[in-house]
């Protein structure tokens, strides 16, 4: 998949699927509904103070005609809501104009949210100038703690995610600021444990090589000078960061510093959920909702 053009041309063979938004106050979020909405992929349903919502959707040049608007007070009513409707009649969660610790707070309920027993990770999607296929990269949104265990149920996800979009057998690079395994560095004996399992079988579905430096991964250039073969180098399709600061840097020094669009997903729920920062502009917000699309229907 090599743009975001190519992720919408297959949202729009899925039909219209149901887009169930928490807090939907919000002109970024009901523009990126209207995109969506225009492009006939969704069927927006609005949880939220309705009479604000309709003040909004006018400014946006958002039909809500075409949408099913849910009065809710508050995010607490809000993401109980949103989340029954997701649980009652499919598609998928997105948040709107409520902080991140309440809306994943609804989501992790043990009683009410969409947690299946697994970890949840962040997904990011990358169109980058310069490399010849979107980008993906985990986790600059849910894990601030990696461990072994919890970096091979992120690439699990990752590669049930992939799958669900087309990319069979991604090539997974496990970065990290240097290709020796440093036992001061965690990421690094992690990387080096798990390629060898990749290896001997015991994770499959993805070809994975690390510990890398995040060059080798990108460039066969540079992985050539620095002698490494691995069949990865060059054409990565999914990068595990070393931890979430790294990860969360990069991605908005990508998109503050370079002509990069996004998306951004959280997967390994009952439920795909997108979860963008306020801040995500209206086209970041399109590109996450086709992959939900996508995601969602399979």
């Amino acid at each position: 998949m090599k743009s975001f053009k190519d992720l919408l041309n297959l949202a729009k063979t899925k039909g219209k699927v149901r887009c169930v938004v928490a807090m939907a106050e919000d002109e970024a979020v009901l523009e990126g509904i209207r995109l969506a909405q225009e492009l006939g992929i969704i069927s927006p349903v609005l949880v939220g103070n309705g009479m604000h919502i309709e003040e909004i959707a006018k400014k946006v040049r958002l039909n809500t005609a075409g949408c099913e608007i849910q009065d809710a007070t508050g995010e607490n009513e809000s993401i109980f809501q949103a989340i029954e409707l997701v649980k009652k009649k499919g598609g998928f969660l997105m948040k709107g104009m409520l902080s991140s610790s309440a809306f994943l707070k609804g989501i992790l309920n043990k009683e009410t949210g969409l947690r299946k027993g697994k970890i949840l990770s962040h997904i990011a999607v990358f169109q980058i100038p310069g490399y010849h296929k979107l980008l993906f990269m985990s986790d600059g949104g849910m894990n601030p703690n990696l461990n072994l265990q919890t970096r091979i149920e992120i690439i699990k996800n990752a590669i049930s995610t992939l799958s669900h979009i087309g990319i069979e057998n991604p090539k997974i690079g496990l970065v990290a600021a240097s290709e020796t395994v440093n036992p001061d560095m965690a990421e690094t004996a992690d990387a080096a444990k798990i390629s060898e399992l990749n290896r001997d079988g015991q994770i499959s579905g993805a070809t994975i090589d690390g510990p890398f430096g995040f060059d080798v991964a990108v460039s066969a250039r540079a992985a050539a000078i620095k002698k490494i073969d691995s069949p990865i180098a060059g054409d990565v399709d999914f990068i595990l960061m070393p931890n979430i600061s790294a990860a969360n840097i990069w991605a908005k020094g990508l998109i503050y510093f370079s002509k990069t669009t996004a998306a951004g997903m959280v997967v390994g729920a009952s439920h795909p959920i997108i979860m963008l920062s306020r801040a995500d502009d209206p086209q970041t917000k399109l590109n996450s909702i086709a992959l939900g699309v996508v995601i969602a229907q399979e």
